[in-house]
């Protein structure tokens, strides 16, 4: 059985999908296709250099007009759906987000039964509630707005796919329909509508293939070792350092040393830090006050809201570990993880206990 990574970009992100290619195949050794969508023409990489193949452009025409887009879900995240028509070559794809830093390799993720053509993990930032977006409803109510009648939604960040059998669907057709019906509702659009056409016939792998930003907070990279840790925030590590007691400020480094050995410049994608100072002088305000023992309401909010968050995960993974949801393993937990948080003056925050392997 042949398998493959594929990523998707737009201009803005070519060089870190490059960089997260290099790295995947060095960890794998498998093929890595890069698909940008932006400036310029056609363009079809056959030879695949280093194991890293790059084309340009090919997605317009299966894209279908007319989908709704936005500067934070640009039209090129569709293309995760219409890419596998382009590798006909391969038996198994697995598709990253390119926020995506590759952590080990693991083999038993190719090894998998799809019975119903994909594999993925439960969105973490949806767990226990319904997201912001969804302007109040509860989570049940969420999910049947955007036509999924169960209780189980994936993150598409990471996606494990048979080639053969999503190819015989005609996505575009499907993605339509789903729109006119659902669209106002749907604000993660292409994720919606993946969760929504494969609802009850997904395959569900645990958090180590999608250790999404989420999870960084709660103490569980313990229970699910991160294969693929994903920055699925705003926040992105490449963009400025951070402090080191957070996990952008653990993988600024990291980021640079990827982007080093795919031999793209990371002070390209640097971008300073947008905070008014009275913003600045806030937050330094409530610091020096946490430091002295005095919790300001901000603070406290923010423990009100990290308590409801970890009773929600770890409530969700009891049941999953009870129930044996996860196809790639299966764990126990007995007790709540206790992970250590300090508070900025805006957010908690901690560093992640990982290891990940380094390839040259």
């Amino acid at each position: 059985m042949r398998s493959a990574f594929y990523i998707t970009v737009d201009d803005r992100y070519l060089g870190i999908g490059q960089a997260q290619a290099r790295r995947l195949h060095a960890l794998w050794g498998i093929d890595v296709h890069v698909f940008v969508e932006g400036e310029g023409g056609k363009f079809r990489d056959e030879n695949g250099r280093d194991g890293v193949f790059l084309h340009r452009n090919l997605m317009d025409d299966l894209i279908p007009q007319g989908l709704p887009a936005t500067e934070s879900w640009p039209r090129i995240v569709y293309g995760r759906i219409f890419a596998p028509y382009l590798l006909p070559q391969y038996d198994r794809l697995i598709y990253l987000d390119a926020d995506i830093f590759p952590m080990v390799r693991a083999d038993e993720l190719l090894g998998l039964a799809l019975p119903g053509g994909l594999a993925a993990v439960q969105d973490a930032a949806s767990i226990g509630s319904a997201p912001r977006s969804a302007g109040g409803l509860d989570r049940a109510a969420w999910l049947r707005s955007i036509g999924v009648q169960g209780a189980r939604y994936f993150n598409a960040g990471v996606m494990m796919l048979d080639r053969q059998a999503w190819a015989s669907v005609d996505f575009g057709a499907e993605l339509l329909a789903f729109m006119t019906r659902y669209g106002d509702a749907a604000h993660t659009q292409d994720q919606d509508f993946l969760n929504c056409y494969f609802q009850g016939r997904w395959t569900e792998i645990s958090p180590r293939f999608n250790f999404q930003k989420a999870h960084f907070n709660y103490g569980y990279e313990q229970v699910f070792p991160p294969v693929f840790l994903h920055f699925s925030s705003f926040e992105k590590p490449w963009l400025q350092e951070a402090a080191p007691d957070t996990v952008h400020g653990q993988f600024f480094r990291p980021y640079q040393q990827m982007m080093g050995a795919a031999g793209v410049d990371y002070r390209q994608y640097l971008r300073p830090r947008r905070q008014s100072v009275m913003r600045r002088l806030r937050g330094g305000m409530r610091k020096w006050l946490t430091q002295r023992g005095i919790r300001t309401g901000k603070e406290r909010r923010q423990w009100q809201e990290w308590r409801q968050k970890s009773d929600a995960l770890y409530q969700g993974f009891r049941d999953d570990a009870a129930a044996g949801r996860y196809r790639d393993m299966d764990f126990l937990l007995d007790r709540r993880p206790e992970p250590e948080l300090s508070f900025d003056g805006s957010y908690l925050r901690r560093s992640l206990d990982v290891s990940f392997d380094p390839v040259q």
